[in-house]
């Protein structure tokens, strides 16, 4: 049986899709999430600050690292920052600069593997960051 090579298109065929927050109500999940245990719970109390430093009109610093635009995080910061929820934002160059720069430009990120062979996407032009791929002939 002859094995077909993986090609291009492929590979880059399932578009990661930003999540919106405004498209739903995150509060019941969070109430039940306060009555369980580990980083569940931990969460409930993290919503809980949050709630009190909104209240209590604190400053808020948001922090980010990691590959967030890519993951189909970065609607989730444009809607704080668009609501007026943060007031500072620290975050890794990748983020702002490469990430959001990219898809500000109209490129996608797509859904990938991470136990993917790198050789095989380097061949393809293809760039891997963790379980996600961009056409490295965007950049």
């Amino acid at each position: 049986m002859e094995r077909r090579s993986v090609q291009k298109k492929d590979l880059l065929s399932t578009p990661v899709v930003p999540i919106d927050i405004k498209a739903f109500d995150a509060g019941p999940i969070l109430e039940a999430m306060g009555k369980t245990a580990f980083q569940a719970r931990n969460l409930h109390r993290a919503a809980e600050i949050y709630l009190e430093m909104l209240e209590d009109d604190c400053a808020v610093i948001l922090t980010l690292a990691g590959s967030l635009v890519s993951a189909g995080q970065g609607l989730i910061v444009h809607d704080l920052i668009r609501k007026g929820l943060v007031d500072v934002i620290v975050a890794t160059g990748a983020n702002i600069v490469d990430q959001d720069f990219f898809e500000a430009l109209g490129h996608r990120h797509y859904q990938g593997d991470p136990r993917a062979d790198d050789e095989a996407l380097r061949r393809l032009w293809i760039d891997r960051i963790y379980d996600t791929y961009i056409d490295e002939e965007e950049l």
